[in-house]
């Protein structure tokens, strides 16, 4: 999808947020997928969101450099798990919480509020996409999720990446 170039810092910065969450979203998937303590029901699951996960990357890093940006990569960033994130299911779930909610409702308030409209389409897709996501580990759909603004989001996911 090759999106137009009429962005503002703003926008750019949720890209950029939203680069930066995918490679975490990607490596969290994979641990979990390592550590098979979701048993293997939760294997595919796993599987379509680390895919997910790839795709949203590699989308965001077309935006950011048809926008003139120079997107970072994933080896750019060395994440911090928690020394016990893997070793149970339920903190497993925890942990896919802590970090897919925080994006999802990033993605929420910016597709709402950023400027370039073309990136308002790709920001609600994935806010739906990390909705599915979350529901995947909360077994629950919540009604009317709560947004929050780029900077909350980006504190909630501060300790993971590094």
């Amino acid at each position: 999808m090759q999106l137009a170039s009429a962005a503002t810092d703003e926008d750019l910065a949720v890209a950029n947020f939203g680069l930066a969450s995918s490679y975490l979203a990607a490596d969290f998937y994979e641990k979990a997928l390592a550590s098979a303590k979701l048993g293997p029901e939760a294997r595919g699951r796993l599987r379509a969101g680390r895919a997910a996960a790839v795709g949203h990357a590699r989308e965001l890093t077309t935006l950011l450099t048809g926008a003139g940006d120079t997107p970072a990569a994933a080896e750019d960033f060395e994440f911090a798990w928690p020394a016990n994130t893997f070793t149970t299911a339920a903190r497993i779930r925890s942990t896919g919480l802590g970090v897919l909610r925080p994006v999802r409702a990033a993605y929420q308030q910016a597709a709402a509020t950023v400027s370039e409209p073309t990136y308002r389409v790709l920001f609600a897709s994935l806010a739906a996409s990390y909705g599915e996501q979350v529901g995947h580990f909360s077994g629950s759909v919540e009604s009317f999720p709560t947004p929050m603004d780029l900077e909350t989001g980006s504190a909630a996911l501060e300790n993971y990446l590094g």
